[in-house]
């Protein structure tokens, strides 16, 4: 199922809102934000959650709660609400406020429990990013709490109870950033062992992806030479402008005439279509970014945007002699 991003997208007001989730510093995992978010004429149905994570971008938790608070008013405590309580969570989380951020928690998740007795998860895409933030969030703030072992368990309890992709995919991002650099990479397969590879996991709709994808080009032309590789997994998302029940092999021409039209200097990089390396690699934020060593070691994952700089600098470090 699409998460609440992918449905405003579709829709004829459209709005892409991405949302990444950045845990280091110094290999020292640490909670903060990342907020980037891109609009274009938003829906009405969406505005309290564009919104607040407008004000959350800017450190503003203060007017994002009375925007909240004026929403449940009008509104009641329906799913976007729910979502937008999930988002202040969040934002107080980042400003170190985690008591708040505990109380935030514990409101979402009784909303969400509520919500979850009258209506299917797949059905509401808000609903989903409420029980997908609650889940993050929680993990978050025992990090925060210095509970790390405790939150990975966490999140391997809660993977095998949700079947959205999209939540399970956020589930895996966040275990992904506890636990992946250092390990062996997965889904990799046998034919990129011995080298250097950085993985480029994009969606086609994705207009970060597409701004992502000059860096990567220039990346490969300076090192595909000294032996770099390069893979740019992607998987279907159900969506082909102007067509709102698209087959797989559509989807897959859509997919081969974006790669061709907006990523020309890496045409020749392999791009598989699937499933399950996008699951693996928690791909619930487009672009995700991962560098992997010649021994098949994760070295860097990032489920955000890079700069050419970062990247160019744990290049030269896997490369070095």
């Amino acid at each position: 199922m699409r998460t609440t991003e992918t449905r405003l997208k579709l829709s004829s007001a459209r709005s892409v809102m991405l949302s990444s989730i950045t845990m280091y510093a110094n290999l020292q995992y640490r909670p903060a934000i990342v907020i980037a978010v891109i609009m274009s004429l938003a829906p009405a149905s969406a505005a309290v959650v564009s919104e607040v994570r407008f004000k959350l971008s800017a450190g503003d938790l203060s007017s994002a709660e009375a925007l909240v608070e004026d929403y449940h008013r009008a509104s009641g405590s329906n799913s976007e609400y729910a979502a937008a309580v999930s988002w202040l969570g969040r934002g107080a989380l980042t400003l170190g406020r985690t008591a708040d951020a505990a109380r935030y928690l514990a409101e979402t998740k009784t909303l969400t429990a509520i919500l979850l007795k009258e209506k299917r998860i797949d059905d509401d895409s808000f609903l989903e990013t409420a029980v997908g933030a609650s889940i993050e969030l929680e993990a978050h703030i025992m990090v925060a709490r210095g509970q790390r072992d405790q939150a990975i368990a966490y999140l391997e309890s809660e993977l095998p109870l949700w079947k959205t992709w999209w939540i399970q995919a956020r589930i895996h991002k966040n275990l992904d950033l506890l636990t992946l650099e250092g390990r062996p990479a997965p889904e990799l397969d046998a034919a990129y062992r011995g080298s250097p590879v950085l993985l480029f996991l994009w969606a086609h709709w994705c207009g970060d992806c597409k701004a992502q994808g000059p860096v990567i080009a220039r990346l490969k032309q300076k090192y595909e030479a000294r032996g770099l590789r390069f893979l740019a997994p992607t998987r279907r998302y159900g969506e082909v402008p102007n067509n709102e029940h698209p087959t797989a092999a559509q989807e897959d021409r859509e997919i081969e005439s974006v790669w061709k039209n907006s990523y020309t200097a890496l045409d020749a990089v392999p791009h598989p279509i699937g499933d399950s390396m996008m699951l693996s690699y928690g791909v619930s934020s487009t672009p995700t970014l991962v560098l992997i060593d010649r021994e098949g070691i994760v070295r860097m994952y990032r489920p955000v945007r890079v700069t050419e700089a970062e990247l160019s600098q744990r290049i030269e470090a896997l490369l070095a002699p």
